[in-house]
């Protein structure tokens, strides 16, 4: 019972990851293309995101899942020793997480980023940014003062 929390809490951070990333990507992708003079309407916009969430989803999910599992297992003892920061401590766990696993992807493909939305510092910042919410969310959802 006491493992139910915290692995609902995982998921929910894992699924916010998916959604927030892929979006990010989809739309770091399509300013390429606008800055490229590629005029891209909103319901088209939409209908894209909406597909690479679908799309990109298991194996995302999968991948960046596994980092956010180890950042969030080392976050149980970095947090021990700073525990009114514990939000914090997730927060930069699930960015840390998000940026070590994309690098390694990077170093995995030849130095090509698999995560086109990512190839930029801006889109890859991005990426960063939704690790550290995704850690925030667990965070929150497995904070002491939250009633199970």
């Amino acid at each position: 019972m006491s493992f139910v929390r915290p692995i609902g809490s995982f998921f929910a951070a894992v699924i916010v990851a998916i959604i927030l990333g892929s979006i990010a990507s989809t739309h770091f992708v399509l300013g390429a293309l606008s800055d490229l003079g590629v005029a891209i309407p909103f319901p088209d916009r939409l209908a894209m995101t909406i597909q690479d969430i679908v799309g990109i989803a298991p194996l995302y999910g999968a991948i960046i899942g596994t980092g956010l599992l180890v950042a969030f297992v080392a976050a149980i003892f970095v947090s021990k020793l700073a525990p009114n920061l514990r939000w914090f401590v997730y927060l930069v766990a699930g960015g840390t997480a998000v940026g070590v696993t994309l690098i390694t992807l990077q170093t995995a493909f030849g130095g090509i980023m698999p995560i086109s939305g990512a190839r930029s510092t801006g889109g890859f910042i991005a990426q960063i940014a939704v690790g550290a919410v995704a850690g925030y969310v667990f965070a929150t959802l497995t904070s002491k003062s939250q009633t199970a």
